[in-house]
């Protein structure tokens, strides 16, 4: 189950200049920004909150434009979050802040000469603009920590030094960074009973797997390219036993093809990787497969010969084989004279817990399924229904790990939350369902008595998320009947995954608890016919389709909901992320 351990900030768009430029090593150069909107400040009618950065590894987004003004390539700013916009030329690059002050705010750059965030820290000068976003949020450590491991590439630098200058937990680190050579090497703020140590490229894993393991409970936290990591991943889960609470590994960069034959550390993240690999049908289903048959974590174990993984599956060698010949093609496995190892793509499905889920029994994977059913879905049936023999919905709802997967796919609602206060009125006793609840009930904690209505799946999974006091729950939407007279009832997120007939249930028991009600959901826009669809945002809604029988919806598709449903649909609002709440009121 879902353990979300990080609290949200306000995203706001920043303009701010550069005060300092200065080289901290030959590899590495400090920009120094400041400026007004580092404070609160007013802009287009918003009163826009002051920065806020409390993690040691936060990131802000730097925007960059590869042509034309970088203005023109800014997200709409809303009062708590943004809505990104279309366009074609902007570039954006994540980066940790060094220092944090209240008037200035220290980037650090890996001097390797390419990209646009690198190419703008060699040209920058005094008193040039610079456009920041976020952080969006902040990482919470647990409780029981007793020593922590940092380790990471030269791009990992800037969150391992403002750990050591702020030292968040009061316990001894070790430290391992690996550097291109030896004029990457800076000072840190070491404490007694630290320990750093400074690596050669190809050497951070082996040399964190061979630290002395310390007494107590230990908190990882890496940083570098992200294919490197993977085994130290694995380690620390299957070796170490780590809890996942207690690991924090980020990709910050992917290499290419080029990288590696120039020898250089990119620093800048690319969106190209191996999974893409895993698009195609064949491969998607193979590796399934291999999962369900436990043949890659038989693998991860051990060296292994296809007759042994045959005998351990309990399947015939000849068949096996023609799966195995798959994963070999594409670098999910690999075979030295017929001993198989696990391949840098089959790294990354065990290391990846999100990947790994979604090729299990899962909702997404029985919606990845009923594609075979697409040509049925478009004359009119719900195709997740004709496959799975219940609608998407009754799956989320069944257990709490099917309702758990549904609300991980809702954390972007976490970052845009709070926009919903803004809207509450004169409402204190609000009724709220849908994976969303624990985000809203957070949002609105100082401003009304919350009861979570949802199946008892889902009150399990959302009771574990929401910890403040002034919060019930009941498995029942008949809010009068459970004692609570609900002045505002609230669909938070609770629409997408259900069929229109669904949807429209849902809103006819909002109607029940109380005369004005909302609809919190992502929507989508208008279908445009001059403007191609991205891929991702196509491939999400005909997934959507075939869980539904209805494509993502607008606002217009929403109220027309509402309307069936007994309401009069009042007004709605952005609040970011293409998140809108929508005003009703029972007819």
């Amino acid at each position: 189950m879902a353990q979300r351990s990080f609290v949200p900030h306000p995203i706001v768009v920043r303009e701010l200049t550069v005060a300092r430029v200065a080289d901290v090593t030959p590899r590495m150069r400090r920009v120094t920004l400041t400026g007004a909107q580092l404070a609160s400040f007013h802009r287009d009618g918003l009163d826009l909150p002051a920065f806020v950065s409390t993690g040691f590894d936060d990131h802000v987004k730097l925007v960059f434009a590869t042509e034309g003004d970088v203005r023109d390539m800014l997200p709409i700013q809303r009062a708590h979050s943004i809505d990104w916009t279309d366009a074609e030329h902007r570039a954006l690059r994540d980066y940790t802040p060094r220092r944090v002050t209240a008037d200035e705010l220290d980037l650090d750059f890996v001097r390797h000469g390419h990209g646009p965030a690198a190419s703008w820290a060699e040209s920058t000068a005094i008193g040039d603009s610079l456009f920041i976003l976020g952080p969006k949020s902040s990482i919470l450590f647990p409780d029981d920590v007793d020593w922590v491991v940092l380790a990471g590439d030269e791009t990992a630098l800037p969150a391992i030094g403002r750990y050591l200058d702020e030292r968040p937990l009061d316990v001894p680190v070790q430290i391992v960074v690996e550097v291109h050579d030896t004029s990457a090497v800076q000072e840190l703020a070491l404490r007694t009973g630290d320990t750093l140590t400074w690596v050669k490229p190809g050497e951070l894993v082996d040399t964190v797997t061979g630290l002395e393991w310390w007494h107590g409970s230990a908190y990882v936290w890496a940083g570098a390219e992200s294919s490197a990591l993977l085994p130290l991943r694995r380690w620390l889960s299957r070796e170490k036993q780590v809890p996942k609470t207690h690991v924090n590994i980020t990709g910050y960069w992917h290499v290419t093809a080029d990288d590696a034959e120039a020898g250089e550390v990119p620093g800048e993240a690319s969106a190209a990787g191996d999974i893409e690999r895993l698009l195609s049908p064949i491969p998607w289903f193979a590796v399934r497969t291999a999962l369900s048959l436990g043949i890659l974590d038989r693998v991860a174990a051990g060296r292994h010969r296809a007759a042994d993984l045959a005998a351990a599956s309990r399947v015939p060698v000849a068949g096996l084989q023609t799966l195995l010949d798959v994963l070999l093609a594409h670098e999910i496995l690999r075979s030295d004279a017929g001993v198989l190892t696990l391949g840098p793509v089959g790294e990354h499905v065990l290391a990846d817990d999100h990947l790994r889920e979604s090729l299990d029994d899962t909702a997404e994977a029985r919606t990845i399924l009923a594609l075979a059913q697409l040509e049925g879905a478009l004359r009119g049936d719900v195709a997740f229904a004709e496959v799975s023999g219940a609608s998407l919905a009754t799956a989320v709802d069944a257990d709490a790990d099917g309702y758990a997967e549904r609300y991980d796919e809702t954390m972007g609602f976490d970052f845009v939350a709070a926009g919903v206060v803004d809207h509450l009125g004169d409402a204190r006793r609000v009724a709220v369902t849908g994976p969303g609840s624990a985000a809203f009930s957070k949002a609105v904690a100082d401003r009304a008595h919350v009861r979570v209505v949802e199946s008892a799946a889902g009150v399990e999974v959302l009771r574990a998320q929401i910890s403040e006091p002034h919060r019930s729950f009941t498995s029942g939407f008949d809010a009068a009947a459970a004692g609570f007279d609900a002045d505002l009832a609230v669909a938070a997120l609770a629409l997408a995954y259900r069929t229109d007939d669904e949807a429209t249930e849902v809103l006819t028991r909002l109607r029940t608890a109380s005369p004005r009600g909302w609809i919190i959901e992502q929507v989508a826009a208008p279908h445009d016919d001059a403007t191609t669809p991205h891929a991702h945002e196509a491939e999400h809604g005909l997934l959507t389709f075939m869980g539904t029988g209805s494509a993502p919806r607008t606002v217009a598709d929403l109220a027309r909901l509402a309307a069936t449903s007994g309401w009069d649909v009042v007004s709605h609002e952005p609040i970011g992320w293409n998140h809108e709440v929508i005003e009703l009121r029972r007819a």
